[in-house]
């Protein structure tokens, strides 16, 4: 009996060792690199072309040419090297309410050109009457290139308009931590947005 428990015991340690009874490798959830977040810490900056809001610490403006008090129109970009990230805006100056809405439906359709690839589009209205400050911000998800954009206005004068964007491919897995913080950081400059003298008109 003790010979053939033994003899068993060696079929099984054979079979074990045989190439083809292996375990097929299982391949290993992707991993992305962990990213340390900074504190949320911002200062105000003054645009020359009349606006203010506050920007995180980490951040610096760019200012595009033709973004200057005279001119009609404004660009600038809020960098924030540590995320990659880019928000580009647009400062135009509005004279009646038919211009004031044809902007409004140009972010509407610039937002809703990406609902092919977005997963999903949210929204988040802004209305801050003591600054006479009013806007709506769009988060879409998936892989859209741009996925936060927003404009805000007084309806009156002005009408900013923002697009952010990462400078490397869109992946949603790769950039959510970075884009939940950059979202903060855009809706601080929202609500912080103040009009500081009328733009240049035509």
């Amino acid at each position: 009996m003790s010979k053939l428990i033994q003899f068993g015991f060696a079929l099984i340690v054979a079979s074990a060792s045989m190439p083809g009874c292996e375990n097929p490798p299982v391949p290993k959830p992707r991993g992305y690199h962990r990213i340390e977040f900074p504190t949320f810490e911002y200062a105000r900056y003054e645009h020359p072309c009349g606006i203010s809001f506050e920007v995180p610490v980490y951040s610096k403006i760019e200012l595009i040419e033709g973004g200057a008090p005279e001119a009609d129109i404004c660009w600038f970009n809020c960098v924030v090297p540590r995320f990659s990230a880019k928000l580009h805006c647009t400062l135009i100056p509005i004279t009646d309410e038919t211009q004031l809405n044809s902007l409004v439906e140009d972010t509407h359709q610039m937002v809703f050109s990406h609902e092919m690839k977005a997963a999903g589009i949210r929204t988040q209205q802004f209305d801050f009457p003591e600054r006479n400050v009013n806007g709506v911000l769009y988060n879409l998800q998936g892989p859209v290139a741009s996925p936060i954009q927003f404009f805000a206005s007084d309806n009156s004068a002005h009408f900013l308009r923002g697009s952010l964007y990462f400078d490397h491919a869109p992946n949603p897995d790769s950039i959510q931590s970075s884009l939940a913080h950059v979202e903060q950081d855009i809706v601080h400059l929202i609500e912080t947005l103040a009009w500081t003298k009328s733009i240049a008109t035509p």
